[in-house]
């Protein structure tokens, strides 16, 4: 009998990840909610931070049949078997299971995992009392997070409490869209692929200073405009000899991963990188991997990025970084540490 998990959607490619991970690797079937019923059963907390804006509950919720949209409407372009829609999500290339909260009462479930912190009490109230024989793990991605919950499948820095049952992992990416290719010698291209770009005066100053470079922010709220998900990053990733990658932050990401991944140094700020925690340090290596620009001068930094774009320098900084991820991260070895974990639930 194949095994069913429940998981929260709100981010879609720590979504994919999961669907890598427990569909691709462990063979369970994985579903998330859709229907407004969710959220007036106070099961959906998703939109809470934006005064429950009804756009945003109709964005991840609504059944629709427009086509799909990942700002407006996520669950379009779906056909519906034995009351499961099954959505294609074309960023990754694949149809996700989706159900309404009446299904998820008539269906029996192994594991039913939150993937942010507001669901973690709404999950286990849901847990004992639609499917007590089910598991409840708290998936945590962002760094200072705490839960209630007994299971903590983490990939960031987490000290477990007594008693609590927890491993660390990192969130697989797509492999079918990141892909490393030697930088091309003819370009100067340095990209940023943060939302709202932090630190806008600190990229505004090298971008008037490195004229001869084609610097470009791209995201949500960014001078260049938002690209089509993770399919869009990874093309840019690949298109740029160097990442630009200044991030306070709440997680290691999935962009830092893709830089990596991707074979592509980074300038980046290491105050940040420390408090990402974990492999984080160790994949953001000044000299090797990444410049730094917190270590030198303004002035210097222009002359030492501009270095970094020399054809042959950009060659071995690229290899070093595509070596240091394949050093750090080996997903194979993390399936056993997470079916071990698996095999101990409370």
């Amino acid at each position: 009998m194949t095994l069913k998990i429940f998981a929260d959607l709100h981010h879609s490619d720590l979504y994919y990840s999961l669907h890598m991970l427990f569909e691709g690797r462990l063979n369970f079937e994985l579903y998330r909610p859709i229907g407004l019923d969710w959220f007036h059963e106070g099961y959906w907390k998703i939109a809470a931070p934006y005064n429950n804006a009804i756009d945003t509950v109709n964005q991840y919720l609504e059944i629709s049949s427009s086509p799909w949209d990942q700002y407006n409407n996520l669950n379009g372009n779906h056909y519906v078997e034995d009351d499961v829609y099954h959505i294609f999500e074309p960023v990754h290339e694949y149809h996700q299971k989706a159900i309404t909260f009446a299904k998820f009462k008539e269906m029996e479930f192994d594991i039913i995992m939150p993937t942010i912190v507001a669901h973690d009490k709404p999950y286990l109230e849901m847990q004992q009392k639609y499917h007590p024989k089910a598991k409840v793990i708290a998936q945590m991605g962002n760094v200072n997070q705490r839960t209630v919950l007994n299971n903590v499948l983490h990939s960031v820095p987490y000290t477990p409490r007594p008693g609590q049952n927890a491993v660390y992992y990192h969130q697989e990416i797509d492999h079918n869209l990141y892909k490393y290719q030697a930088p091309d010698a003819n370009t100067k291209n340095m990209y940023s692929m943060v939302n709202c770009l932090p630190y806008a005066g600190i990229y505004n100053q090298y971008k008037e200073a490195l004229t001869e470079v084609d610097m470009k922010a791209f995201g949500g709220g960014c001078p260049d405009g938002s690209l089509f998900g993770s399919k869009g990053v990874a093309e840019k990733m690949t298109e740029a000899n160097i990442g630009w990658h200044l991030k306070p932050g709440d997680g290691f990401g999935h962009t830092a991963m893709g830089w990596f991944y991707s074979g592509r140094p980074v300038i980046t700020k290491m105050s940040d990188v420390i408090g990402f925690g974990a492999d984080a340090p160790k994949l953001f290596e000044p000299g090797v991997t990444c410049h730094d620009l917190e270590a030198h001068t303004f002035e210097e930094n222009c002359r030492m990025i501009r270095a970094m774009f020399e054809p042959e320098a950009n060659q071995a900084w690229c290899e070093r970084s595509k070596q240091r991820f394949n050093e750090i991260i080996n997903y194979d070895a993390e399936e056993i540490k997470i079916r071990e974990f698996l095999g101990r639930l409370l």
